[in-house]
């Protein structure tokens, strides 16, 4: 009996005899409804979908349930549904009435489903262990409950995936298709139309954690639960921006490869590094299959340096012919820059570094070496393997020629 009542609470609205003078005719009772919640999703915004369920005894006939529904319930998501009944009557108020015709007497089971904006809200907190070829990554999910009301021993879906608009299109698409489809309808209707990051397959929709187990969230109280925990393997790369950074330092980007079944949601991290905390970093999201990174920040691992090695500068006057005798002449001027750029490993591995620099827009570039991975009208990339404890450089030359009229003769 003690189970029977933690899953369902019935409270008899009115009395017999109020019922025979101002209960519809032929009703048997009038009943307040008040299901516990079985599951919750939440979404990344606080929207969540709540299911409640129960079982009672019933005889056959018309009964008459009033849903006892919290304040911010979408009420055109609602969704309820009865073993062996029929609904002949829904009217929305406060809280919705429902009218039933009970076809066969005995147990009955109850499905409530609908939606609670801003009803709870959840975020992963990661902590990050780097290490030399290596990376372990520990989340937890902590979930906050705006739902009004303890929640206990319920199971809890946690949705993730790449930012989303907001999702007024959801409640409309909610209220349009059956109670026992509208969890998944919420999740369709709830996906992205577009990604604001790399495209993959994956990033097309979004992604549910099923917590194992069941759960108790207290109101208005934050609990983080075990998320997932993963060794990952990483890409180390040092990042040069030489034209601001003359002397560097560098600053150390890791690229970890998410190996797991499931995506790694966006969220905050603590960053280590063996075994010390180095940073608060972010974490964005990272579907299976693909890599996530990570700014350590700067480091020593190379001591790097860029040094203007040589510039010249030539005039020349040219005579320009015109009309008749008349002529003018024309100062060309032709600069020529040479820099070079060294970077010194301090490790006891090969690292890859990846190295920019700026140069005029009207520059022309004479020679470079190595030769640029990739170059833009303002811009020189290279990505270069240094030996461990080794040096490499980087030489480059440029000029820039302008031209100006002198005064005619």
């Amino acid at each position: 009996m003690k189970n029977i009542l933690a899953f369902l609470v019935l409270i008899l609205a009115l009395s017999q005899a109020a019922i025979a003078e101002e209960g519809p005719a032929g009703v048997e009772a009038i009943t307040i409804l008040s299901l516990p919640v079985d599951s919750v999703t939440i979404y990344p915004d606080g929207l969540a979908t709540v299911r409640r369920t129960g079982e009672m005894e019933m005889t056959e006939g018309v009964h008459q349930l009033v849903l006892d529904l919290p304040p911010s319930v979408n009420m055109e998501s609602v969704r309820f549904g009865v073993t062996n009944a029929t609904v002949e009557k829904v009217v929305y108020d406060d809280d919705p009435e429902y009218t039933l015709n009970v076809s066969s007497p005995g147990l009955q089971k109850f499905e409530l489903v609908y939606l609670m904006p801003m009803a709870g809200l959840w975020a992963p907190s990661y902590s990050v262990h780097l290490e030399e070829e290596t990376v372990l990554v520990s989340a937890q999910a902590v979930v906050v409950n705006n739902f009004g009301e303890d929640l206990e021993s319920v199971r809890l879906k946690l949705v993730s995936g790449p930012p989303q608009e907001e999702p007024e299109a959801l409640y409309r698409e909610a209220a349009m298709v059956d109670y026992a489809v509208a969890e998944e309808a919420a999740l369709m209707a709830y996906a992205p139309k577009a990604a604001p990051v790399t495209a993959t397959g994956e990033l097309e929709t979004l992604y549910i954690y099923e917590l194992s187990g069941r759960k108790d969230l207290e109101m208005d109280k934050e609990v983080g639960f075990p998320l997932f925990e993963e060794t990952a393997p990483i890409m180390r790369s040092y990042l040069w921006d030489a034209y601001y950074q003359n002397e560097g330092p560098v600053t150390e980007v890791v690229k970890a490869n998410n190996t797991m079944k499931d995506p790694w949601p966006a969220g905050s991290a603590l960053l280590y590094k063996n075994g010390e905390y180095v940073s608060e970093v972010e974490i964005s999201y990272t579907p299976t299959g693909t890599e996530a990174e990570i700014n350590v920040g700067s480091s020593a691992d190379l001591k790097v340096e860029r040094k203007l090695a040589n510039y010249t500068s030539a005039e020349e006057i040219v005579t320009i012919p015109g009309a008749g005798n008349a002529s003018s002449a024309m100062k060309v001027t032709t600069e020529t820059w040479t820099y070079q750029l060294s970077l010194k490993s301090n490790v006891d591995r090969n690292a890859t570094a990846e190295v920019s620099d700026t140069k005029p827009l009207k520059a022309e570039m004479i020679s470079a070496e190595p030769e640029p991975s990739e170059m833009t009208a303002t811009g020189l990339e290279w990505v270069l393997e240094i030996p461990p404890r080794e040096e490499v450089a980087i030489e480059y030359t440029y000029q820039v020629v302008t031209k100006e009229v002198m005064a005619s003769r």
